[in-house]
């Protein structure tokens, strides 16, 4: 009896156990996360203007089977009337000619967590971007832009620059 008390009180503490190491894991992630925005910005240094994204490259956007709603994470900023984009990991940098490159409003897509997304697009390539928010629990910053202020914001320099 005593032995079967036991396994019970050890199962459910294991089970409380759970929601812990999963706030744990999402602590570390956005801890990694600010630490290599930080060394993105460090890199790119001042400019007219930035936000820390995720994106998708291409057909990544709207294939089915995949482990997560992005590629990974970046940021996208606006230098010499051109829009930059650098990675995390530096594996897909691109740069577009802000007077060339296509701004489009993509909306929510299911397949990719019922997020709003906008894409970025030339000759060569094309982005899907959404912003870079993080958990809500350990990102309480309500002065973040949001994917459609940061959409709009392209399109006012596109328009801007245009002129």
């Amino acid at each position: 009896m005593d032995s079967l008390i036991f396994f019970f009180i050890a199962i459910i503490f294991f089970i409380l156990l759970i929601p812990v190491i999963i706030l744990l894991i999402a602590y570390f992630a956005a801890q990694s996360r600010k630490k290599k925005q930080k060394i993105l910005l460090d890199e790119v240094g001042t400019t007219e203007f930035h936000a820390f994204v995720r994106y998708n490259l291409g057909n990544a956007q709207s294939e089915f089977f995949k482990l997560k709603a992005f590629q990974g994470s970046g940021i996208i900023y606006i230098e010499d009337r051109k829009i930059v984009f650098r990675d995390t990991l530096n594996q897909h940098p691109h740069t577009f000619n802000l007077d060339e490159a296509s701004i489009k409003w993509e909306d929510i897509n299911l397949l990719n967590g019922l997020l709003k997304w906008f894409s970025v697009s030339d000759e060569t390539k094309k982005y899907y971007f959404n912003i870079d928010s993080g958990m809500f629990i350990f990102n309480t910053n309500s002065s973040k832009p949001t994917t459609k202020s940061v959409f709009d914001k392209l399109i006012q320099y596109q328009t801007d620059y245009k002129q």
